[in-house]
């Protein structure tokens, strides 16, 4: 990978504090096969990254979690699922 992963993740969703956000991903068969790095973690904010491997399109999850709110970033766009509360990946090109 040329660049520095952080620099991936141009995507952004806001949620309010114990809102529901889950990300379908069905190639993800064990949960094993994720990664996560939890970079700073205290009673008032987490601070991780969630690697979801795959041998097409690696999805990679940032979480910035405070008291007031919940910023994820992701490295592609996400779109809610007809009918569900959970986001699909749109995978580009």
């Amino acid at each position: 990978m040329d660049l520095p992963m952080i620099t991936l993740l141009k995507y952004e969703y806001e949620v309010s504090p114990g809102a529901f956000f889950n990300v379908y991903t069905p190639w993800i068969t064990d949960p094993t096969q994720m990664k996560t790095i939890i970079i700073d973690q205290d009673h008032y904010f987490t601070k991780m990254v969630t690697i979801y491997p795959s041998e097409t399109h690696d999805f990679f999850m940032y979480l910035e979690q405070e008291p007031t709110r919940s910023v994820y970033r992701t490295n592609y766009p996400l779109k809610r699922m007809e009918n569900s509360d959970s986001y699909e990946i749109i995978f580009e090109g």
